[in-house]
C-alpha cells in the first residue's frame, strides 16, 4: 500500500492531477447525459483500477487474496447484467500482476528455486506440463486458438501454484489463508441459503428464466437448484462439499478446539449450500472425505465416536421422516446403478472407448465438449458430452496423458498422507489430513463430474499443490500457529 500511498503524493496531490480528476468528472457527466452508462461506468472505474494495480504492486498478499475473491464473485456482474462478460481475462490479468509483484519482493528473491523444483508434486506437474506442450504437435487438433486458450488457462494455473508457494512461506500464513477460503466458501454457502429460504433476487431470476437450456438444467426434483454467487450448481456444490471436509476434519484437531463450534456452524452451513445446490456428486464428495478421514485416525478413540454419530445422521437423512425436494435429491443416491442419467454416461464411455484406445495422446486440446463445437467444429469429438473429467481428458491427451494426470494426483496424496503420519507439530497434522481427505474426494468425485476444473475451486486446488511440500518445512513441535497469532 505504501507504493500506491507515495503515487497519490506525487501524482493526484497536486493542481495537476486535481485538474485531471475535473477532467474526468466533466466526461463521466457528459457520457451520463448521452445515455452511455457502459462507457460512463468505464470512464470512472479507471482511476479505482490503476489505484488497485498499484495496490497489488505495493503488496502481493493483497493481491493474491484479492485472486480468489474475485474469483468466488466474478460471475455475479454478468448476472446483474444479463451479459456474457469476459470475466475470465481479469483472473489471468491479476494472477501475471500478483506473481510481478511477489518477485519484487527482497525476501522472496532470496527464495532458492531448487528447493521449489525438488518437490515431488513439482516434478510431476513440470512432467504435466511438458507433456501438454507435446500435444502442440498431435495431428489430430485443427485449431490453434483452441491451442492457446488451453495454454493460457494451464499456464494461470501454474502460476497460481508458483505465487502460492513463494508468498504462503510460514505456518501462520498458511492457516489464514486457510481461514480465508473457509469464510468464503461459507458466505457461499449462505447465500445459497438465502436463494433457498427466500427465493432467488430479481434479477437472477431474470437471468435463469432468459435461457430455457438453463432452466431445464436448473429445475430438477420439484426445486431449482442453488448456485449460490458461484458459477453453476454443479461447481457451488461441490466446492461446498469438500470445504465442508475441510471445517469438519479441522474441528476433530486439538489445536482448533476453541474455534469447534464455529467450524460446526460453517460445516452446517457449507452443508445446507451443497444440498440445496442439488449436486448429487456433492453429497459423495462430503461422504468421501469423511470416511478418508476416518481411515486415517481409525486408531483414535474421536474418531469412533465421530463414526457413531456420521452414520446415524447418514441414516437419519436417507430414511427419516422427512419429506421436501432437497432431501429428496440426496435420496436419489440410493438408485446407485439404476439412475438413468448414470447409465447415460455409462454408454457414452462405451461408446467414445474405441476412439481412445485408438488414439494414445488423444484428439487435440480444447477439441471436446463446448469448447470443441466453439474451436474445433467438425471434430469427432467437438459436442461430445463427457461429463467425467478423467474421460474428458483422456480423449484430448490420449490414454498416455491420463496416466500422467493419474500420476500427479497419485504423488500429492501420496505426500499429503505420508506427512501426515511423519508430522510433529499438531497444527500441521490437521491441515495434512483436511487436504489428503479434501482432496481425495475431489480426486474420485472428478470420475463422474469434471470436478476439478472451474473456478474459484481450481485456484484452491493449486494452491494446495503447493501447500503439501510448503508445510512439512515448518514441522517444529514446540510451535502452534495460535503461539504466533
Amino acid at each position: 500500500m505504501k507504493l500506491a500511498s507515495n503515487t497519490y503524493k506525487a501524482w493526484i496531490d497536486t493542481p495537476l492531477g486535481i485538474a485531471a480528476l475535473v477532467l474526468l468528472t466533466a466526461i463521466v457527466a457528459y457520457l451520463v447525459a448521452a445515455n452511455q452508462m457502459m462507457l460512463a461506468l468505464s470512464v470512472a472505474a479507471a482511476p479505482l483500477g490503476v489505484a488497485f494495480v498499484l495496490a497489488v504492486l505495493g503488496n502481493p498478499y493483497f493481491g493474491f487474496y484479492a485472486l480468489f475473491f474475485y474469483t468466488f464473485i466474478m460471475f455475479m456482474p454478468g448476472r446483474l447484467l444479463r451479459a456474457d462478460l469476459p470475466i475470465g481475462i481479469g483472473a489471468e490479468f491479476l494472477t501475471v500482476l500478483v506473481l510481478m509483484s511477489a518477485l519484487l519482493r527482497k525476501k522472496v528473491q532470496q527464495q532458492k528455486i531448487e528447493g521449489f523444483l525438488r518437490q515431488p508434486v513439482s516434478i510431476m506437474l513440470i512432467i504435466y506440463s511438458a507433456y501438454l506442450l507435446i500435444e502442440f504437435f498431435n495431428p489430430n487438433m485443427r485449431s490453434m486458438a483452441g491451442l492457446v486458450f488451453y495454454y493460457r488457462k494451464v499456464l494461470a494455473f501454474l502460476l497460481v501454484y508458483y505465487i502460492a508457494y513463494l508468498l504462503l512461506d510460514d505456518l501462520q500464513k498458511i492457516v489464514r489463508f486457510f481461514k480465508f477460503w473457509l469464510i468464503m466458501s461459507v458466505l457461499a454457502g449462505l447465500y445459497a441459503c438465502k436463494q433457498q429460504w427466500f427465493d432467488f433476487f430479481p434479477f437472477e431470476m431474470r437471468w435463469l428464466m432468459s435461457d430455457p437450456h438453463k432452466v431445464r438444467l436448473y429445475y430438477q426434483g420439484g426445486m431449482f437448484r442453488k448456485m449460490s454467487f458461484l458459477s453453476d450448481p454443479a461447481a457451488s456444490g461441490i466446492l461446498l462439499g469438500y470445504t465442508a471436509v475441510i471445517a469438519l476434519v479441522l474441528s476433530q484437531f486439538k489445536p482448533f478446539a476453541a474455534y469447534k463450534q464455529k467450524l460446526y456452524f460453517a460445516t452446517i452451513a457449507l452443508l445446507l449450500g451443497a444440498i440445496y445446490s442439488g449436486t448429487r456428486t456433492s453429497y459423495i464428495v462430503f461422504a468421501i472425505g469423511v470416511v478418508i478421514y476416518i481411515l486415517m485416525n481409525f486408531q483414535r478413540k474421536r474418531t469412533l465416536i465421530f463414526t457413531g454419530v456420521s452414520i446415524f445422521a447418514l441414516a437419519f437423512i436417507l430414511f427419516g421422516p422427512i419429506n421436501n425436494a432437497p432431501i429428496n435429491r440426496v435420496r436419489t443416491l440410493m438408485n446407485g446403478t439404476n439412475d438413468a442419467s448414470l447409465k447415460v454416461r455409462d454408454e457414452n464411455r462405451e461408446l467414445i472407448r474405441p476412439y481412445m484406445l485408438s488414439h494414445p495422446m488423444g484428439g487435440g486440446l480444447a477439441t471436446n465438449g463446448v469448447e470443441g463445437e466453439r474451436f474445433n467444429p467438425g471434430h469427432e469429438l467437438a459436442g461430445f458430452p463427457t461429463d467425467s473429467g478423467y474421460l474428458k481428458f483422456a480423449l484430448e491427451a490420449g490414454w498416455i496423458g491420463l496416466i500422467i494426470l493419474c500420476l500427479l494426483y497419485f504423488v500429492m496424496m501420496q505426500q499429503c498422507i505420508h506427512h501426515y503420519y511423519q508430522a510433529r507439530n499438531p497444527t500441521i497434522k490437521a491441515l495434512y489430513c483436511a487436504m489428503a481427505a479434501a482432496l481425495f474426494a475431489q480426486i474420485v468425485a472428478h470420475y463422474g463430474q469434471i470436478a476439478i476444473g472451474q473456478m474459484p475451486g481450481i485456484l484452491f486446488f493449486f494452491a494446495i499443490m503447493a501447500i503439501i511440500g510448503r508445510l512439512k518445512q515448518f514441522d517444529d513441535p514446540s510451535i502452534a500457529w495460535e503461539v504466533e497469532e
